[in-house]
């Protein structure tokens, strides 16, 4: 279930921000053009795929933490998250990777192995 979460969190996460790429920055100049841009966001078939994932990835997280200890569940979620997004991002949003991300991603790897198997 942990799997599963971090999955649709990342979809979710992922078109999120795409289709914020695609709106543009929230205009701070007036509370009316906020408004307007968020109505304009949200008439984005792709944001819709994010809310739907994100709700779909609570059900999982509710799953897995009904059989799962959260001292255990949370650190492997959150080091999964990170990692599935760094990849999803260099690959759908051409973000870059650097030294610092990789060194990164190889503690994140290594304390999800630790933790995973602590009992």
């Amino acid at each position: 279930m942990v799997l599963g979460y971090v999955l649709f969190n990342s979809i979710g996460a992922l078109s999120v921000k795409y289709a914020i790429s695609k709106t543009g920055k929230i205009p701070m100049d007036s509370i009316g053009a906020a408004i307007s841009y968020f109505l304009k966001l949200l008439m984005s078939p792709v944001l819709d795929l994010g809310i739907v994932s994100i709700g779909v990835s609570i059900i999982m997280w509710v799953m897995a933490l009904s059989s799962l200890q959260i001292s255990q569940a949370y650190p492997v979620a959150v080091g999964l998250n990170f990692l599935v997004v760094l990849i999803m991002a260099l690959i759908f949003l051409n973000e870059k990777m650097t030294f610092g991300k990789a060194i990164g991603v190889l503690l994140i790897l290594i304390s999800v192995f630790l933790i995973s198997r602590s009992k």
